[in-house]
């Protein structure tokens, strides 16, 4: 997430809830009699019943589209976006310009790292994540893998990543998901 989306989050959090706090200690003082310039009931007017009305069709479905498109629009705001993998390598000649492929190597130290016992699979992908680029190695391991060699093994893989990687700003999160059973390993017979 981005700061300012994350920022936007908290302030609408914290609006939220400080108007259903003020909301629901009116309704409580009011309950008790501790409001004493408020009605003793409240009546809607001529909108007691608004769903009977030619309107109410159109207006619940107007707002109905419009808190979709809201939800939508907050959720697409929600997700990492991907970056250009592409970044520039500082040094080289004055004929041309030194790149480096991020998404390659991030993908080849997941692959390296699926290598180790217990791994199943493996892949990877740069990401910006609240302003900060994230080498994101996302894995599947064995339920009954080693964790302490699984750890070991994905500290080694981070610190190689950057190593080779080498942007100043680059950060590693390695995502490990279990898998729901063992993958079954062929049996040698004896003949």
């Amino acid at each position: 997430m981005r700061r300012g989306v994350i920022a936007l989050d908290r302030v609408v959090g914290t609006l939220i809830a400080l108007s259903l706090l003020a909301v629901g200690g009116a309704m409580v003082a009011w309950q008790y009699g501790e409001l004493p310039s408020a009605p003793d009931s409240i009546t809607a007017g001529p909108l007691t019943d608004p769903t009977g009305t030619e309107w109410w069709p159109w207006a619940t479905g107007a707002g109905g589209v419009v808190a979709i498109l809201f939800g939508l629009w907050w959720l697409a705001r929600h997700l990492p976006r991907r970056v250009g993998g592409r970044f520039a390598l500082s040094g080289g000649d004055g004929s041309g310009k030194l790149v480096a492929d991020a998404h390659s190597a991030v993908d080849a130290a997941a692959q390296a790292l699926a290598r180790t016992p217990g791994i199943r699979d493996g892949s990877g992908h740069v990401v910006a994540d609240r302003g900060q680029l994230v080498a994101e190695l996302t894995c599947t391991i064995e339920p009954t893998a080693d964790l302490d060699q699984v750890h070991a093994a994905a500290a080694r893989t981070a610190a190689e990543l950057a190593t080779v990687v080498a942007l100043p700003k680059i950060r590693t999160r390695v995502r490990l998901r279990v898998a729901r059973t063992d993958k079954a390993v062929p049996v040698a017979r004896v003949i």
